[in-house]
């Protein structure tokens, strides 16, 4: 060792060397190795010069070794982590930790290896220490900086409604390039969650279940919640045909949540995390694909007992499950209406064992309309539903009061039950028990538009005399009702109440009724289209918005074929004067938006100009027989101007009429048979 040593001071002192040649020079270079040492290679707690006695033993070859203490190999090389204590406790901690530490050191004043006793003042950088690159400007004053352990850190719930406003605003690819290069103890599973029904939203439905698969690839598992969030968001989906890729994603995702719920079960078999409430989404879902039979898998795969049992959720979405598919069924809806009774029994079997499973108002009220289809014997429980809980009971006037208190949706799904099961007349009985109802139990005030509509689609069907004037009266009752009652706007007549009534008035036949109809709903009076008071220009009441009502195709059609019913040439000309007044091409045009129209909306609108042109040239026909005689001869230009702009568009779909009084006042001769053709042609 001693050789080493002497072999690497001689290299770098070769005056040493020569001193050390001599006899005499044993002291002098133990003095100086040990001078050497302490400046180099012993710790900080260790470096006191060796005394001469200690340098003496030392001299000896028994004693040749230092003490324990403050040994150290004799080696040129410098190791930093074996400097000091505090460097051992920095090589335990993380690297980011380490290096912040080892910059923020003082320089240490060090013994200069060639001049030994002296001390060197410079003071050298760490070797693990870079050189700063970052330039401030002159005017930076570092003491208005906030120091990094006082900044605050990005929390969920922050980016989750940083989320919701991007998505808010439509830029759902943005939210999710945020969420993916937020920082990690700002994720967590309800911020995904928040993302992917934001996704579901926004009709994303492949979107989101990517979302899903990213979330559990980065480590967060999912949860109930996000089960109950995916399947509430796939089943806003209508058309299931054109969504079948979602459909797959669907059942995977039921796939997951049993996986999820065995293991949660495994851990803790009354774990707070068990619920069944995903399941009824799920269940709506393959009620809305038409998927009958894996409605039923589904539910027998269920608990018998404890918290994964079905509950009032997964009841209600069965009976509207098995409703929304029945097209899937070769027996249709008598099989829904004998699965929904047998629903029915195990549902008050189990409310019996279990207080907590009573049906509620929409437990009942998609029972009832699941049982609609059936037989008898299904009409009859349905009914017996109605009055246990809700009071309404057939053949009575007076009703009670039930389980549960009426409100509009169970009284409009009542009347529903009524007119599919074509009790027409119980219809219009349980709507009187409910203006004689106190309010507690629900009375007058929650009659609204819908079931008025319903009313009068009962007397529709049941089609009885004085039908037309019936239909008045609901309509002027709704009217009164909405001044002077509870119901307010939400019992304002609309247009498709006035249609209702105007089919009544055609049905009836009641051209009285249906001039009537006419004024409450434009605010023209019909009166100044009568003969012997024609007005130059019709009175037109001015009233609040929204309350005139401009007619439809739909209307007209049946007010001109309530006219031509009465078979009263008067009562014709008083129709065609406010067909031409207000304009055939004026009622066959859209009333809104053409662009946002849907294809629906569009057949029903040409359809009923069909019927509308096809009344006008009827009812121009008949009075303008016997060669005009019945009208008067500026009128009968403009009723032939009219039935010829109307033929057209009959011609157009297919199914012209032959228009005998809008020809000029000639006998069917060769002349006449040859204009006809031209006619078409101008026409078209």
């Amino acid at each position: 060792m001693l050789r080493n040593a002497k072999g690497t001071i001689s290299h770098g002192n070769v005056a040493l060397e020569r001193v050390l040649s001599s006899s005499n020079s044993r002291y002098f270079f133990l003095k100086s190795f040990s001078t050497w040492l302490d400046a180099r290679h012993l710790p900080q707690n260790a470096r006191t010069p060796l005394s001469t006695s200690t340098l003496e033993s030392h001299s000896t070859p028994s004693s040749s070794r230092l003490p324990p203490a403050s040994r150290r190999f004799a080696s040129t090389r410098h190791s930093p982590r074996s400097n000091t204590a505090r460097d051992s406790e920095l090589a335990q901690l993380p690297r980011f930790l380490r290096r912040q530490q080892l910059q923020g050191r003082p320089a240490t004043k060090t013994i200069s290896p060639g001049h030994p006793g002296k001390q060197n003042t410079e003071s050298k950088p760490s070797p693990l220490k870079a050189p700063s690159s970052t330039y401030r400007s002159r005017h930076y004053d570092a003491s208005n900086e906030t120091p990094k352990s006082e900044v605050r850190l990005l929390e969920p719930h922050v980016l989750s409604s940083r989320l919701k406003k991007l998505c808010e605003a439509g830029k759902v690819d943005d939210a999710v390039f945020m969420l993916k290069n937020a920082p990690l103890d700002a994720q967590n599973t309800p911020v995904w969650n928040t993302l992917i029904w934001e996704s579901l939203k926004a009709k994303r439905y492949q979107l989101a279940y990517q979302l899903f698969v990213d979330m559990k690839r980065r480590g967060f598992s999912p949860t109930i919640r996000t089960f109950q969030t995916f399947f509430s968001g796939l089943s806003r989906i209508e058309q299931w045909s054109t969504h079948p890729k979602q459909l797959a994603n669907a059942r995977s995702l039921y796939e997951s949540f049993q996986r999820h719920i065995s293991s949660v079960k495994r851990i803790d078999p009354q774990d707070a995390e068990l619920s069944v409430d995903p399941l009824a989404g799920y269940i709506r879902i393959l009620g809305n694909a038409g998927e009958y039979q894996e409605i039923f898998d589904v539910y027998y795969a269920m608990d018998q007992d404890g918290p994964m049992a079905p509950n009032q959720y997964i009841f209600t979405a069965m009976f509207q499950a098995i409703a929304a598919a029945k097209s899937d069924t070769v027996e249709g809806s008598v099989k829904v209406a004998a699965d929904a009774r047998l629903l029915w029994n195990q549902l008050v079997r189990a409310a019996k064992k279990n207080p907590s499973l009573a049906p509620d108002s929409h437990t009942v009220v998609s029972a009832m309309l699941a049982l609609s289809g059936g037989n008898q014997m299904d009409h009859d429980l349905a009914f017996k539903i109605v009055a246990q809980y809700y009071g309404l009971e057939v053949g009575k006037t007076i009703s009670q009061s039930g389980i549960l208190p009426l409100r509009p949706e169970s009284f409009n799904a009542i009347l529903k039950l009524c007119n599919r099961t074509k009790n027409y007349s119980v219809c219009t009985q349980f709507l009187q028990q409910v203006k004689r109802r106190p309010e507690e139990f629900g009375g007058v005030s929650i009659v609204d538009r819908v079931h008025m509509e319903e009313v009068l689609k009962a007397d529709l069907a049941l089609h009885e005399p004085g039908l037309a004037y019936h239909a008045l009266d609901t309509l002027e009752w709704m009217l009164r009702q909405e001044i002077t009652g509870e119901n307010g706007p939400k019992i304002r007549p609309s247009l498709t109440t006035y249609n209702l009534v105007m089919q009544a008035c055609w049905r009836g036949p009641d051209w009285n009724s249906a001039t009537r109809t006419f004024d409450l709903m434009t605010g023209y009076h019909a009166h100044d289209f009568k003969d012997g008071a024609v007005a130059a220009v019709p009175r037109l009441d001015k009233r609040g918005p929204g309350r005139n009502l401009p007619p439809t195709t739909e209307i007209m059609s049946s007010m001109v074929r309530a006219a031509f019913a009465t078979k009263n040439r008067a009562d014709m000309r008083q129709a065609l004067r406010i067909v031409d007044y207000l304009g055939f091409d004026e009622l066959l045009r859209s009333r809104g938006d053409e662009q946002h129209e849907t294809t629906k909306t569009v057949k029903h609108r040409a359809l009923f100009g069909k019927k509308l042109a096809s009344a006008i040239v009827d009812t121009v026909n008949y009075v303008l027989e016997e060669k005009g005689k019945y009208a008067r001869a500026e009128e009968s230009g403009k009723w032939r101007a009219l039935a010829r702009q109307a033929e057209s568009k009959v011609w157009d779909s297919g199914t012209s009429k032959a228009v005998a009084g809008a020809k000029d006042n000639q006998s069917p001769s060769k002349g006449s048979r040859s204009a006809q053709p031209r006619k078409h042609r101008s026409t078209s």
